[in-house]
Order: structure tokens, then C-alpha cells, then sequence
């Protein structure tokens, strides 16, 4: 049954190109090139592609389970399930995407901290940006929209091209020799890169805001592909420029990376880095908060203003608690592995559950008709 939603607050199919690539593209963009070479060395450039693709055929089961049900993850949730244990799948997923939005919200303020105000205490910047954040997921889904068009717009045409300065300094005899490590280190290391791309869960939630959702999926895999080319050359030009060793004590690459180029009057440009990156944190984060609140809301059908303002509280006092780095890593290992095995098991699994469901319907159907 589809879910009647007006048309003044749907989008068209085009902007759903914005959505997948603000909900993947979020902090761990800044360090991820360290995270994959653990397991694969300089060949993880092959691990960046091969999680690509798999993002690729996960995004196309969720479009054809969408599409059965026409409708978003907690109507299939109940509708395959029964109202009980599809409630408690629902709110599972409620809670996967507030585990989303703390983690990339955490690591940001963390590098805010470690860049740019190093002697401003969480709770003060924390606050700040969740009264922002507060402002865009009131004005609801079509404002997120908008801002995750800017989110990729202005920091794409700002920050990318300059990512090439440092090619002046390249080593390309760091990729070599090519193929090096085995299958089973390639697959660890594409484990990881998984983490990156896991964002694109929310399009279980927004589906029911799109305008003919059925012609949105080419954009859908157009904003996946996207991501993947920019990761990629990301982690090329990482690769070239750092010695594998070198980069094993470096952070945040990227960030560092950032610190090579030099514009007249600006000295630490790394701060106009962190600054812009806020434009594409902060849709990342909104988009999956709103998916949280969307979620609660057809659970137990309460004011998603009411539910918003419950989430930021959890949100602010959690952010406070995590005051430690090894805290915010750990956490982040947690939710890297929930999210691995939602992507490759339980899509799989619902991909399956919801042909069976539909089948057996038919099934049901035609023996009465008999």
C-alpha cells in the first residue's frame, strides 16, 4: 500500500542524485585512505572499486524491494514480518541511523578540535552546530534537499580541484609493484571501505518523497558512481604522495594533504577546509536524522518536531560522554561492523523475504478466486 504523501513536499528524481551522495560522502573521507592500507597496502585502490560495485547491485535490490511494496522500509517491515516483529526490526533501524548521525557528528566536532579550536570544550561546539542542525530538519524533506545540493555543489567546485596541488610532488613508483597482496587482504581492506559508502541505507526512508521514484534509480547509481570516482582519486593521490609508512602515523590525509597548498593572505588553509567540509557534514547528518525521526513517527505516530528535539538531547549529552579519541574509535568500529552486515546480509535477506511474501500473496489469492 502506498504511503499518500502531497506533492509540495516531494522532489523530483534528479535530486536524488544529491541525496546518495551527501548521505555517503561524510568525515571519513579524511582519513579512510589510512584505513584500507592496513589490510591491503597501496593495492586498496582495487578495494575502493570492488566495495563500489558491490554499493552498486545492494542499491539495486533496494529498489526492486521498494518497488514491490511502493512504499518505504517500515511499511515492508510490517507487511513481511507482522506488526510485531516488524515493529522491532523498525526500531532497529531507527537506532542504526541515530548511531549514523552520532558518529559523524563526533569525529567532526573532533576535528574541528584538533585543527581549528583545540581549547573549545564539546559541549560548547556541540551545541552550537546541533541549533543548525535543528534548523534545517525542522524546515523538513525538501529543505534537507536543498541543502544537500549545496553540500555537494560548493564544496565539489571549491574543494576537488584543489586535491590535484599535490600531484607536484607525486611518487607514482609508490603504487608498485601493482597486485601484490592476496585476495583474502584485498577483501579485508574492501571490508573497510565499506564503512564509507553505508549512508546510502537512507534511501529506505526517503523513497516516498520522490516524484515517480521508479525513474530516480539511474540517479541514484549515478550518485554512487560519483562517490566512488572521487574516493578513488582521493586515495590515488594519497598513495602517490605519502609513503605507505609515512601515511601509517598520519590521521586525517586528506586534511594534511589540504595543508600543502598555498593561497596569498591565507596561511592555514586546512581551516578553510574543515570550514567547507561543514557544508557536506551537515546534510549527511540532517538526511539520516530525519530518516530517524520519519522512523519513529510511523512507529508510534507522535510530531516528528517532538521526536527531533528528544533525538538532539540524545545526541548532545552522547557527543559529551565520547571525550576520548580511543572512545570515538571504538564506537566507530561498532557501527563500521553493524553496518557491514546490514548491507550484505539483511538487504539480501529482505530482497528475498519480500519476493516470497508477494509470491505467496498471489498464491493466497488465486487458490480463493479457485
Amino acid at each position: 500500500m502506498k504511503t499518500i504523501i502531497n506533492e509540495e513536499f516531494l522532489v523530483s528524481p534528479f535530486f536524488v542524485f544529491f541525496l546518495m551522495y551527501t548521505s555517503i560522502i561524510g568525515v571519513g573521507i579524511m582519513s579512510f585512505q589510512r584505513d584500507i592500507t592496513e589490510g591491503a597496502g597501496y593495492d586498496a585502490w582495487i578495494s575502493v572499486l570492488l566495495s563500489g560495485v558491490s554499493i552498486h547491485i545492494l542499491v539495486w535490490m533496494m529498489y526492486r524491494i521498494l518497488g514491490l511494496a511502493n512504499n518505504d522500509v517500515t511499511y515492508i517491515h510490517q507487511f513481511c514480518f507482522g506488526k510485531w516483529i516488524g515493529g522491532l526490526l523498525n526500531a532497529v533501524i531507527i537506532i542504526y541511523f541515530l548511531l549514523m548521525v552520532l558518529i559523524t557528528f563526533r569525529v567532526y566536532i573532533e576535528i574541528v578540535q584538533v585543527s581549528m579550536f583545540p581549547l573549545m570544550k564539546t559541549w560548547q561546539i556541540s551545541f552550537i552546530f546541533l541549533l543548525l542542525i535543528y534548523y534545517v530538519v525542522s524546515g523538513g524533506f525538501r529543505v534537507i534537499t536543498g541543502i544537500c545540493f549545496w553540500g555537494t555543489v560548493l564544496p565539489f567546485m571549491i574543494l576537488f580541484p584543489l586535491s590535484f596541488f599535490p600531484l607536484e610532488f607525486a611518487h607514482i613508483n609508490h603504487l608498485f609493484p601493482l597486485f601484490s597482496h592476496s585476495v583474502k587482504e584485498i577483501l579485508v581492506s574492501t571490508k573497510t571501505m565499506v564503512y564509507q559508502f553505508i549512508g546510502f541505507s537512507t534511501l529506505f526512508m526517503f523513497y516516498p518523497f520522490i516524484k515517480n521514484p521508479e525513474r530516480s534509480q539511474k540517479w541514484a547509481h549515478f550518485g554512487v558512481l560519483t562517490t566512488i570516482l572521487l574516493y578513488f582519486i582521493i586515495a590515488i593521490i594519497t598513495f602517490v604522495y605519502f609513503s605507505e609508512e609515512h601515511l601509517k602515523h598520519t590521521i586525517l590525509p586528506t586534511l594534511t594533504l589540504g595543508k600543502i597548498v598555498e593561497v596569498p593572505m591565507i596561511e592555514r588553509f586546512e581551516y578553510i577546509i574543515v570550514s567547507m567540509w561543514l557544508l557536506l557534514v551537515l546534510p549527511n547528518i540532517c538526511l539520516k536524522l530525519w530518516a530517524a525521526c520519519r522512523g519513529v513517527k510511523k512507529l508510534i505516530n507522535i510530531k516528528q518536531h517532538t521526536i527531533l528535539f528528544i533525538f538532539l538531547f540524545i545526541l548532545f549529552c552522547l557527543t559529551n560522554v565520547l571525550e576520548r579519541h580511543r572512545q570515538i574509535e571504538q564506537l566507530a568500529n561498532v557501527i563500521s561492523n553493524i553496518g557491514f552486515y546490514f548491507s550484505y546480509l539483511y538487504i539480501p535477506f529482505l530482497f528475498v523475504a519480500i519476493h516470497i511474501k508477494q509470491k505467496f500473496n498471489k498464491s493466497k489469492v488465486t487458490s480463493v478466486k479457485n
